[in-house]
């Protein structure tokens, strides 16, 4: 029955039923010796027509039986009345909309009757007095129950916005849900993948570094230039597992893939793999590739692995794609660059959505770099990655 407002909507609302008062009062101090009252009463059924549709307009209709009941004229202060009946469809739920319903109607009805019973009283009643009194009266009760309708009509169109624009921010963040989620598990998946990926690389290198070890006590006794070469491949691979554990964020898994991990001595098997799957790559190669721990050269062949792969899935399969590694001492620069449909780049703000993107950044972070996706020129997708050396 009541519903929960904040202050200053009680204050709104006090303060609209308040100006009504106010301005009917000249009128209310000329007429009935009800019309008073009567303003204290549109002043409670102002206030309360949002906290309570309910109880407010049953005190309108007692209100207006009072009214009739001292035989007061209509006054402006009846114009509550659409205001509460709006209220009863807008903010009402179940039974009150209902109660709000049947009061249009039937309010629309007894206000038509006694309008033409009060302007004529000394009407005689002939026949063709009753029967303009009649005619009066019907079409006095269209138009009430037409206007008190539209007013509760509107309010149930004001609900019913209400609920869809409700529906639709529901929707909204439900989206955004779906989206982060999405987004976590792909890059939730890319770190078990660079575990997987860094496993062998560790293994590989404690292995290299337990055989130097254990040949430098029992091979090298007694040459130390042997011996001094054992302890520097000790300490590059050393320094090498080191860079590489710093890689690993995640929990190894306990199943793991077997075989050599990929690099940059990959690359043109790549290349080539792509090409016979049907993708035009043109690939260039500028400057040497540099010496940069195993890790980070796993993440650059993972990066372009998944670049030449969403080209081959959602770009133009006819249109070529341009591949050019830059490397320098101070990293490597990855650009792949392909051409999309014009409805595809239409939809450019949802490029950051699926397509192994978030993977690839994530592998492009934990390796100490950075990844950016451009794609500003229309019908134009460029994946650009940079790996630093150190």
């Amino acid at each position: 029955m009541i519903r929960r407002l904040l202050p200053r909507q009680y204050a709104v609302d006090g303060g609209i039923g308040a100006i009504v008062a106010v301005l009917c009062l000249p009128l209310a101090l000329h007429g009935n010796v009800v019309d008073p009252w009567q303003l204290l009463v549109t002043w409670g059924i102002l206030t309360l027509r949002r906290a309570s549709p309910a109880l407010s307009l049953t005190l309108a209709w007692i209100a207006v039986i009072v009214q009739m009941g001292f035989g007061a004229s209509p006054n402006l202060y009846n114009i509550a009345i659409p205001i509460v009946l709006y209220a009863t469809a807008r903010y009402g739920d179940g039974w009150v909309r209902w109660y709000g319903l049947i009061s249009a109607i039937g309010g629309g009805v007894i206000a038509s009757a006694y309008t033409v019973l009060v302007t004529n009283t000394n009407v005689t009643f002939d026949p063709a007095s009753i029967s303009i009194l009649s005619f009066a009266a019907i079409m006095g009760a269209i138009a009430g129950v037409v206007v008190l309708g539209l007013s509760w009509t509107l309010g149930q169109l004001m609900r019913t916005a209400d609920a869809a624009r409700q529906a639709g921010y529901e929707r909204f963040r439900a989206r955004q849900a779906q989206t982060l989620a999405e987004r976590a598990t792909v890059v939730e998946q890319e770190r078990g993948r660079i575990a997987r990926d860094m496993h062998d690389v560790v293994a590989h290198s404690l292995a290299v570094v337990v055989a130097q070890a254990d040949g430098a006590r029992y091979v090298h006794k007694g040459d130390a230039d042997a011996l001094a070469h054992t302890l520097e491949t000790v300490s590059d691979t050393a320094r090498h597992a080191l860079g590489d554990v710093r890689l690993l964020l995640s929990e190894l898994r306990h199943e793991q893939e077997v075989g050599p991990q990929p690099g940059f001595a990959d690359i043109d098997m790549l290349i080539e793999r792509m090409r016979s799957a049907g993708l035009h790559v043109t690939y260039t190669l500028i400057g040497t590739l540099p010496d940069i721990p195993t890790g980070r050269q796993i993440a650059a062949y993972r990066i372009m692995q998944e670049a030449l792969t969403n080209a081959l899935h959602h770009g133009e399969a006819q249109r070529e794609v341009d591949v050019t590694i830059t490397g320098g001492d101070s990293g490597v620069d990855l650009v792949v660059e392909n051409f999309v449909g014009e409805s595809r780049h239409a939809h450019g703000t949802d490029l950051s959505r699926g397509h192994g993107l978030p993977g690839m950044r994530e592998r492009a972070t934990l390796a100490g770099g950075t990844l950016d996706i451009d794609a500003s020129t229309p019908g134009r997708f460029r994946v650009i990655a940079h790996l630093p050396t150190a």
